[in-house]
């Protein structure tokens, strides 16, 4: 009923929106006579900013800029490789990147688009062989298509590996960590010839027992059954009525109060940015809120699997999380190279929540681990940002073509002299 409700008032609200977008066509006018005045542009800020408010977002597109490498423009090529009913593989690739080692980028579906890891990318498209996982929106996929719940997702993971062949690097941005650890998993045990050559975790929910925060206690006091509050059936309007989902409206209203003051704060900062000229200040929030609002339903099996298995029970952690009835054994990891990545302000993911995934791999050679804690970044900070490009993008690609050179001397008989990565206590 709910969903129902919020759909029929975006419905009702399309003639405001219509008319003030008219109205802030007038006003910013570049034949506007009083277009520069102060009086107009508090008046264009006042009319924008509820506009911003009421509208929907919808998912971007990934444009990437042409790249120069020797001088020459490099357009980027934007393919769907493998096509699913909840997932769309797409790879991203120049002309210089025929024969680059290939990385997948597993995406979280946790109500973001993958656009949202648009920056995160963005550094390897030079040198490498770009694949993400750009999941669909579940309202827009018909019932018959059936469930998709965490054992899906853990099984497209396998099938998009096994679909780009041998030595690809996989990388588990955010929430997405568990499921690419459980599929490397899952493949390393069955020695499955296209199991991936390393594995990069990014500030992922792996045990959240090691250092709980405000977000994961949150896990010890609310009942999955209270959180089944969340899931309603997709209005009639949609290809995928009926289905049962997580609303995406919902899920921004969850990140958004996580940090509701700073939010608050940078819509009022916006107004101030547009009332006094500053253009570059407000399209730069214009850009970042365009994709942050842009969100997507889940489906209801996979929201409730994910709170039950992964911030409820630690199933990972405890050795007990079954994949279709299998258990998910980390310990199976021996030849995959494993680097964990922190933050050490992140507020959603504490410190050694992700390194844990370092302490369940018991099995894997020192030589074969890297874990790294950046300083001066928090949860988003891990996958864009000034930092993520100077320090943690090269760090990243570093450790994927140091594994991927000492595969390769092994492959040919030569001794493995990959440096020891710095010693743990795992």
């Amino acid at each position: 009923m709910r969903y129902r409700l919020r759909t029929l008032v975006e419905h009702l609200l399309l003639p405001v929106h219509t008319t003030l977008n008219l109205h802030h066509r007038f006003v910013t006018h570049p034949r506007h006579p009083l277009r520069r005045s102060r009086l107009n542009r508090y008046r264009a800020a006042s009319v924008e900013s509820v506009l911003r408010l009421i509208r929907q977002y919808p998912k971007r597109a990934f444009d990437y800029e042409p790249l120069t490498i020797g001088g020459k423009p490099a357009p980027i090529v934007e393919d769907v490789v493998v096509g699913k009913p909840f997932c769309q593989l797409r790879r991203f690739h120049h002309a210089g990147t025929a024969k680059a080692p290939k990385v997948l980028f597993v995406a979280a579906m946790s109500g973001h688009h993958a656009t949202l890891s648009k920056d995160t990318l963005r550094e390897f498209l030079p040198d490498f062989d770009v694949y993400i996982t750009d999941w669909v929106d579940a309202r827009l996929v018909p019932m018959a298509e059936g469930r998709f719940g965490f054992d899906e997702y853990v099984q497209y993971l396998i099938e998009f590996l096994d679909a780009l062949g041998p030595n690809v690097h996989l990388v588990g941005l955010c929430q997405a960590a568990v499921p690419a650890l459980c599929a490397a998993a899952v493949m390393a045990e069955d020695r499955h010839p296209h199991r991936p050559r390393t594995l990069s975790l990014l500030a992922g929910p792996i045990d959240i027992r090691v250092n709980r925060n405000a977000v994961t206690k949150l896990a010890n006091h609310i009942p999955l059954a209270l959180m089944r509050l969340n899931v309603h059936k997709v209005p009639s309007r949609y290809p995928g009525a009926g289905r049962l989902v997580y609303p995406g409206y919902l899920q921004l209203g969850a990140f958004v109060s996580l940090n509701l003051r700073t939010h608050i704060a940078k819509h009022v900062q916006f107004f101030k940015d547009v009332a006094q000229g500053n253009q570059a200040a407000a399209q730069k929030h214009r850009v970042f809120y365009d994709e942050y609002n842009a969100m997507m339903d889940t489906t209801a099996e996979f929201y409730l699997e994910t709170l039950e298995r992964v911030f409820m029970d630690q199933q990972l952690a405890r050795g007990t999380l079954q994949v279709h009835g299998r258990r998910v054994d980390c310990a199976a990891l021996k030849d995959i190279a494993l680097l964990t990545l922190e933050g050490a302000q992140d507020e959603m993911v504490a410190l050694g929540v992700t390194e844990a995934a370092q302490n369940l791999c018991s099995k894997l050679p020192a030589r074969l681990r890297e874990h790294h804690v950046q300083e001066g970044v928090g949860h988003y900070g891990i996958f864009n940002g000034s930092l993520y490009k100077s320090d943690i993008a090269p760090r990243m690609k570093a450790f994927m073509r140091r594994h991927a050179a000492a595969s390769a001397r092994g492959a040919r008989g030569g001794k493995d002299v990959t440096p020891t990565c710095r010693q743990q206590p795992w």
